[in-house]
């Protein structure tokens, strides 16, 4: 398996960073700020100008998780998976009083209470440019349901296949002593 970059449409501001990863059925969502595209832009070019970073704009805390829950499900999209698939949220918070109002939006993401993901919810001591949440996030992207494996055989190495195990302990150790290597006479343990 190899790592795969989702892009997905979601505003990038020229950090080190991927915003999203897949690896195998995993999706990795990095720690998504409520940029606007706009916002995004300007930190992009005063990155590449070695300009300080531009303040961040005075946006209303509701717009702020939308637009950082609008990402994720971008992204979750592009992945080929929905929100019902999060498995762990990290939510971070510059104001732990504003709980209620993150809840309210956040739960509109999801098809039912079954399918929220497991979550933590922090307050920050200070997020990055004073913006008012960061939230990062694990998914899969759910396949097709996977048989359950064959019972083994004890006839199995008839078939191509190894050998059940031994029964007993002492058939067991017997079959380790005929697999053992053998030493050289004189020749160190």
């Amino acid at each position: 398996m190899h790592k795969q970059v989702i892009r997905s449409g979601v505003p990038e501001t020229g950090g080190p960073i991927n915003i999203a990863v897949r690896h195998g059925d995993m999706v990795y969502i990095s720690g998504l700020p409520p940029f606007t595209p706009e916002f995004a832009a300007a930190m992009q070019a005063a990155r590449r100008e070695g300009r300080p970073l531009p303040a961040f704009p005075d946006i209303p805390f509701e717009q702020q998780v939308r637009i950082v829950m609008d990402a994720m499900q971008a992204i979750m999209d592009a992945a080929g998976s929905s929100m019902d698939h999060l498995l762990k949220v990290v939510v971070w918070l510059k104001d732990q009083s504003q709980q209620e109002v993150f809840d309210r939006i956040y739960r509109e993401y999801f098809t039912g209470p079954e399918t929220w993901p497991a979550r933590t919810r922090m307050q920050a001591g200070r997020t990055p440019l004073g913006m008012g949440l960061e939230v990062d996030a694990i998914g899969y992207v759910p396949g097709r349901p996977r048989r359950a494996p064959a019972k083994a055989r004890s006839s199995g190495a008839s078939r191509g296949r190894a050998a059940a195990r031994p029964r007993t302990r002492a058939a067991g150790k017997a079959n380790a002593a005929k697999a053992a290597p053998r030493r050289r006479r004189g020749a160190r343990p």
